[in-house]
């Protein structure tokens, strides 16, 4: 593509809000038929640059052109005018909407005929069979769910506009693999028509399958950038970190009689009717992984170890704090009690309060311990903020809105207010999504660390490499039963992903020694 004229490009773009400076110098060109990626860790200015591209955001200086004009994006209606189609990380739909009314949502008008009303119907049931092999139906509430659908839903919305430029922000972070890899094809597909994109991703493997290029951004610049034939992922991450790569991270197995004493056990709980009742056992200082693609009864396990909700059939036991008992769970507030915590995998709209402060979002789970006749001595609440904001990793900032942190630091928050609540078993759905490699890495320290002090976890994940590499076990579910039970030993990719099938890996027969 030497030589042509970049469909997009950014040219020394600057972007500062008071005395923080998000964008110094960015770079980057986006050709016809090309899908780039954006790499950077959070706070690398990425964001920045998207919701300038969207029409959120105007440079302070710098040149934006399409197709080698100038352009300006006041607004972003004015943003989709150019051709210029962005899908957010954060999963934006109007809840009490159908499905086909939140697809064209933003487009045409609403009074629409009947004939427009046929042929927005027709175009939506296509791309949504195309992303989805079970897409959600037209006219159900989006608010009804889950957050795999409506991320499915927000990429058709963002196909349906027939983008010249599509700019994907952490959208694969909710789809399991099957989805994703539809939607791949489909990107490729638009890219071959002469359509681009700006893909971005925290996720090594995805950006390593799907992009033709790769630029990094370290602190608001431009850093670097490598062609498709060059990319490696320890070249990329030295690319964003501007370290040598970190090796692999690899968790030494450790057999059952190293563990401690039992804490909580699942008894033949039954996530759905008809499916296999599933039974697990933790042990202090043990790390459980949940696995499986999307839908098929991990998250619901997850939540009925947690009392969030109640299994079908079954039974989950978590022990006495005080006389070493197990006792039945019937309620989340019990389960905490009982030395529980759950860390939700939807931040936004389960984890954090975006206009409080950091400080509040922490609070809420200890404020009581600070209150004397009714009256709340904020200085032991601050104590607490700091000394768990040190066992996190994060730099204290206690009165920034939670909503001006990046991801990784909202995560963090999320942990230290639960980790202030002296938990013995820690709960988590999928805790590193949308996260940067960085991030990821001190989370998974703080996980370690924790176990070696006795705490279990629990922990939903959609990476395959989490499960690799961090887990002493793995369960993987299909169809709402647990299909296979996997020691940190016996775990492979090919033996994770045989299961995510409902195959057992040695059943597997390669095509023509039949």
């Amino acid at each position: 593509m030497d030589g042509e004229t970049p469909l997009f490009e950014a040219t020394g773009v600057v972007k500062t809000f008071g005395a923080t400076k998000a964008l110094t110098d960015a770079s980057l060109s986006v050709s016809a038929g090309e899908i780039v990626a954006l790499l950077g860790e959070n706070g690398s200015g990425k964001s920045t640059l998207v919701k300038m591209l969207s029409g959120v955001l105007r440079p302070d200086s710098g040149r934006l052109s399409m197709d080698g004009k100038p352009l300006a994006l006041p607004t972003p209606r004015a943003a989709l005018k150019t051709g210029i189609v962005t899908v957010f990380q954060e999963i934006l739909v109007a809840p009490d909407l159908s499905v086909v009314d939140n697809l064209w949502l933003g487009s045409g008008s609403s009074f629409a005929t009947r004939g427009e009303q046929a042929r927005r119907r027709r175009e939506a049931e296509r791309i949504l069979a195309v992303l989805s092999p079970q897409p959600p139906a037209l006219d159900t509430e989006v608010g009804g769910l889950d957050l795999m659908q409506q991320q499915v839903c927000v990429i058709a919305r963002g196909l349906l506009r027939r983008p010249k430029l599509l700019v994907l922000d952490e959208v694969t972070s909710t789809l399991d693999v099957t989805i994703r890899d539809r939607f791949f094809a489909e990107l490729r597909r638009l890219c071959a028509e002469g359509a681009a994109a700006l893909f971005i991703s925290h996720r090594m493997d995805e950006v390593l399958t799907l992009a033709d290029r790769f630029v990094a951004l370290r602190s608001g610049q431009t850093v670097g950038a490598l062609g498709r034939r060059d990319a490696t992922a320890g070249r990329l991450v030295r690319l964003i970190s501007g370290e040598q790569a970190t090796e692999q991270r690899k968790r030494t197995a450790r057999g059952v009689p190293e563990l401690g004493k039992l804490v909580l056990e699942a008894g033949g709980v039954t996530v759905r009717p008809g499916a296999e009742p599933v039974h697990l056992t933790v042990r202090r200082g043990e790390i459980v992984g949940l696995a499986g693609l999307e839908g098929h009864g991990q998250d619901e396990f997850l939540r009925m170890l947690a009392g969030l909700r109640q299994p079908a059939a079954g039974q989950v036991s978590l022990v006495d704090r005080d006389a070493e008992t197990m006792l039945p769970v019937r309620s989340y507030r019990q389960a905490v009690q009982l030395g529980l915590a759950y860390v939700p995998r939807d931040r936004k709209g389960e984890g954090i309060a975006d206009v409080l402060s950091s400080l509040d979002n922490f609070s809420v789970p200890t404020l009581a311990r600070d209150a004397l006749a009714g009256v709340v001595r904020s200085q032991g609440t601050r104590d607490r903020f700091r000394a768990l904001a040190d066992i996190v990793n994060l730099a204290p900032r206690p009165k920034v809105p939670a909503g001006r942190l990046s991801g990784g630091n909202q995560q963090k928050v999320i942990l230290a207010r639960w980790l202030a609540t002296d938990p013995r078993i820690l709960l988590l759905n999928d805790p590193t999504r949308g996260v940067d490699l960085r991030t990821k890495y001190e989370l998974y320290d703080l996980f370690e660390r924790l176990t070696e002090k006795g705490m279990s976890i629990v922990m939903l994940s959609t990476e395959v490499e989490e499960h690799l590499h961090l887990m002493d076990r793995v369960l993987v579910f299909h169809s709402g039963s647990c299909v296979e039970e996997l020691t940190h030993a016996q775990t492979s990719r090919d033996a994770l992903v045989a299961a995510y099938f409902g195959h057992h890996q040695e059943t597997l027969v390669p095509e023509g020694t039949q």
